[in-house]
């Protein structure tokens, strides 16, 4: 029996009244904290101080690209989306403003349901969320699709920004969400980590779409990896640039070490990186090319000894963040993908 299975089995043998009530008594409240117990409980949800988690992104055209979110529960966020194909995106949230840096150009934002919106970004689970953000939860008539009969809710912020959520009478799961402009996710699949729900598959549709066939405009998301409760440096929730991306000199080239991940020394110059061992000998020579202010291409030098320019022989690397200590970055493979810190060596 997976955990699922126990998952389940243990909600509908749960003997508490708020599944031995009529469902049609239960309350707004009751129905998200029956939601919770069924995602692994708020003890344990309880104890997630972080999380890393990544997802690849499937376009209505087929094209792919890869996100990376980190998140302090309840303080901050990071969100960053880098492809071989569409502008990078990243947005910051360090806990006091929200920061979106689009391709070259930076936008910082005030306006509070922005900030709403972000605030729930830092729990795994975003009906932990509306129970630490003290939404107000409302219970909305029952829909029925065709395939799941749903309880309705609705969670306001003080502010007046809405969510409605629909959950899976059979065992109160989340199954979507409808957003104040219309957006949807849809979440398909779900997977345990340490004993907590989290979706494996989301569809999401949009508003403001023009094509009138929904299938061809759904944007699927894919869960590659959860890691919780690591330590994550502050520099990923900090945007450096004021109005506009350069990443100084110091950082694009120079001497850096790794400092989480793969253990890995490199000098870094303008037209390449050299890898080396713990004795200061080159044991991997790799050429670059930068190809945007923050975004550098990779290529091994017997890969490009054999010429081959195809694009599975090069690693995007993005500098998402830095200080006068070091950077941290996003890298993807037409395969692979993850996130580096990396510190000066002076």
């Amino acid at each position: 029996m997976n955990d699922k299975t126990i998952l389940i089995a243990f909600i509908y043998l749960l003997p508490t009244y708020l599944f031995a009530q009529k469902q049609d008594k239960l309350t707004a409240s009751q129905i998200v904290d029956s939601s919770l117990v069924f995602c692994g409980g708020e003890l344990q949800i309880s104890k997630i101080n972080s999380a890393e988690i990544s997802y690849l992104v499937i376009e209505p055209n087929g094209s792919v690209e890869t996100v990376h979110y980190k998140l302090k529960t309840g303080e901050k966020y990071v969100q960053c989306m880098l492809s071989k194909t569409y502008m990078p995106q990243t947005m910051f949230f360090n806990g006091e403003k929200i920061s979106k840096v689009n391709g070259d150009s930076v936008t910082h934002i005030t306006d509070l349901e922005s900030k709403e919106e972000v605030k729930l970004k830092t729990y795994s689970l975003i009906q932990y969320g509306y129970k630490k953000l003290n939404y107000r939860l409302s219970r909305l008539p029952d829909h029925k699709f065709e395939n799941v009969d749903c309880f309705v809710v609705n969670a306001t912020a003080q502010n007046g920004y809405e969510i409605t959520n629909f959950f899976d009478k059979k065992n109160y799961r989340l199954v979507m969400i409808v957003y104040p402009n219309g957006n949807k996710s849809v979440m398909m699949d779900y997977v345990f980590k340490d004993g907590i729900l989290f979706n494996s598959k989301i569809a999401n549709t949009f508003a403001n779409s023009t094509n009138k066939n929904i299938l061809n405009e759904i944007q699927t998301w894919e869960l590659v990896s959860v890691d919780l409760n690591k330590n994550i440096s502050d520099t990923w929730f900090n945007c450096p640039y004021a109005n506009k991306v350069i990443v100084p000199n110091y950082i694009r080239s120079g001497h850096f070490t790794s400092t989480n991940g793969v253990s890995t020394t490199f000098i870094r110059d303008g037209i390449s990186m050299n890898y080396t061992d713990d004795k200061g000998n080159v044991d991997l020579r790799t050429f670059l090319t930068w190809v945007s202010p923050d975004t550098f291409v990779l290529i091994n030098e017997q890969v490009l000894k054999k010429n081959d320019k195809s694009s599975s022989s090069q690693i995007f690397v993005r500098v998402i963040s830095w200080d006068d200590k070091g950077y941290v970055c996003q890298w993807i493979t037409d395969k692979y993908t993850d996130t580096q810190d990396y510190k000066l060596v002076k």
